[in-house]
């Protein structure tokens, strides 16, 4: 689906049939594609965990993935940028900080040569101290602002994940400020990384700024990337958020260890609660 951030979507009140289902794909644990076809999953973000971009064959392999991907009518929605230390915009080492930034901006180059429209960025890594905090804050902004013109350019869309415990964006107030003043920055709302506020109110708060979701659910005191349900989140609060603000982007399952099967169940759990 390259050109676009958003799912041409129809949408019923009374269900989640607005919303495609989708799932986060590992490169580096293929799923066969055929099953999340066969199993109701229109779209995909492609990651690759453990994998090193930066080789050839590791890139070839995901070109394949793409093609596969298509060819098996899903749609790869988007591509979640590598994080870590050596990825942290938020760095106050300033040689760290551009190094990352060249590599981000690689990344990007890759998702508008796959005709990705989507690419997600974790805004930092951890931890961090708390006396650091506004100032890692303000680096981040500025070097969110530096990677504007080639989003631009490429005509993708750049979403900001919000994340949990010390990590940078782990509140609708963080998100915010990282986005102040840049329309071209939106976000990724990850509802498993939400501690300070609850999914509801954040989604509520950055409203039309939301373009695309991880879904997942988790205990309460941290991450957990488990399947919808099993866990402290109270989603038909969340659908009826996304709903209230008009979300139209898919649902991404970005849980751990789940096969498409399980994935599709799980969603068609989903969609018997009376919410």
């Amino acid at each position: 689906m390259a050109g676009g951030s958003k799912l041409a979507l129809t949408f019923d009140n009374n269900s989640l049939d607005g919303w495609q289902l989708g799932m986060s794909y590992n490169a580096a644990k293929p799923l066969d594609l055929s099953s999340l076809a066969d199993n109701g999953i229109r779209c995909m973000e492609l990651n690759w965990r453990e994998l090193d971009i930066f080789t050839p064959e590791n890139r070839r392999t995901c070109t394949r993935i793409v093609n596969e991907a298509r060819n098996a009518g899903i749609s790869v929605w988007s591509l979640h940028i590598p994080f870590g230390v050596e990825w942290d915009l938020s760095s106050l080492d300033a040689q760290v900080r551009e190094a990352a930034h060249g590599k981000i901006a690689w990344v990007i180059e890759l998702a508008s040569e796959w005709g990705i429209p989507n690419a997600v960025l974790h805004p930092s890594y951890e931890p961090i101290r708390p006396e650091e905090r506004q100032s890692r804050l303000e680096v981040c902004r500025q070097s969110l602002n530096r990677l504007t013109e080639q989003v631009e350019r490429l005509h993708l869309t750049l979403a900001i994940e919000c994340l949990p415990r010390t990590c940078l964006g782990h509140s609708s107030t963080e998100i915010r400020y990282l986005l102040e003043g840049n329309p071209a920055l939106n976000v990724c709302c990850d509802v498993n990384h939400l501690f300070k506020e609850s999914p509801e109110s954040f989604i509520r708060e950055l409203g039309s700024r939301i373009v695309t979701t991880h879904i997942s659910d988790n205990d309460g005191v941290d991450e957990k990337h488990w399947l919808p349900g099993s866990g402290v989140i109270q989603w038909p609060n969340v659908f009826r958020s996304f709903q209230e603000t008009r979300y139209r982007g898919p649902m991404i399952f970005e849980v751990r260890n789940q096969t498409a099967e399980q994935v599709s169940a799980c969603w068609k759990g989903l969609e018997a609660i009376d919410w």
